[in-house]
């Protein structure tokens, strides 16, 4: 059974691993453990039983919304629902803080993620030109609001 706990500065070498599998250019475990000690970040972990993280989503809270900086499943743990559970997670927290709306950026090839974001009321609002690289590719921009 997958739980979200809150992590925290001793998860960032395992979340540093699954963002490497992840994506073409990972945070360094540093940048991760420097993000998740900003009083502005809201880090979620799933976790089984036994304490094996499987996925990890971060959040910065700013002003009165929230930015997703990353969300990532452990390559043998995706298509069981925790990106689902990751993503009820953010927006849980976001509700308990009154923030407006979520957004995020996401590769337009991305067709999982973009996937999982509509499934969760998150729809496209714009492009960034080159926003990633790795190769170069344009960055859809989703948002979530709340009313």
């Amino acid at each position: 059974m997958i739980t979200i706990i809150r992590g925290g500065v001793h998860h960032a070498r395992v979340m540093h691993e699954i963002e490497t599998e992840s994506f073409a250019v990972a945070w360094s475990e540093m940048s991760i453990a420097d993000e998740i000690m900003q009083k502005y970040c809201i880090c979620l972990v799933a976790v089984d039983e036994v304490g094996v993280i499987h996925g990890h989503a971060y959040m910065r809270h700013i002003v009165n919304e929230g930015q997703i900086t990353n969300l990532a499943v452990r390559r043998d743990s995706r298509n069981q629902g925790i990106g689902s559970l990751l993503v009820r997670g953010l927006i849980k927290a976001a509700k308990e803080r009154a923030m407006l709306g979520l957004t995020l950026e996401v590769r337009k090839s991305n067709r999982a993620a973009i996937s999982l974001y509509e499934r969760h009321g998150f729809a496209p609002e714009g492009i960034r030109k080159n926003y990633y690289s790795q190769p170069s590719e344009d960055g859809i921009i989703m948002w979530k609001y709340f009313k």
